[in-house]
């Protein structure tokens, strides 16, 4: 199991370095989609969590929104039933799911809200900022 989870966290490891280097495409597809089999094997709800809501991320950046939000619910579910979830992680995993209901002209006020209140809690003032601005636009 041990060997499971090093080889999961190096393609994580690897998902965010491609995106980093604005490479995001195929390659780090991949890499998120072994390292969120292996986790759905070994377990760890917020190693799931956190790296499903990437490999969403990485779908939407490639305008693949019919991939990215089952990830993002998944994602906003697994946070939701963890009692020692981050609320930065969560509050960044609401965010990727309201970026998305915007770029589909839907709803997004309740999660700019939820997440506005959640980046102000944890003092991320870009957060607060994003979120206000998005609720006034």
């Amino acid at each position: 199991m041990a060997d499971a989870n090093d080889r999961a966290q190096a393609l994580r490891a690897l998902g965010e370095a491609e995106r980093g280097l604005n490479r995001g495409g195929p390659e780090a597809i991949a890499a998120y989609r072994e390292a969120v089999a292996i986790y759905r094997e070994v377990g760890g709800p917020l190693r799931l969590a956190h790296t499903v809501r990437h490999l969403g991320d990485v779908y939407f950046e490639a305008g693949r929104a019919e991939l990215a939000e089952p990830c993002f619910k998944e994602a906003l579910e697994l946070y939701r039933g963890q009692p020692d979830a981050p609320p930065l992680d969560l509050a960044n995993a609401i965010r990727s799911m309201a970026v998305l209901k915007d770029s589909l002209g839907e709803d997004a006020r309740d999660l700019w809200m939820e997440a506005r209140d959640l980046y102000r809690a944890e003092g991320v003032e870009a957060g607060v900022a994003e979120s206000k601005s998005r609720l006034t636009a």
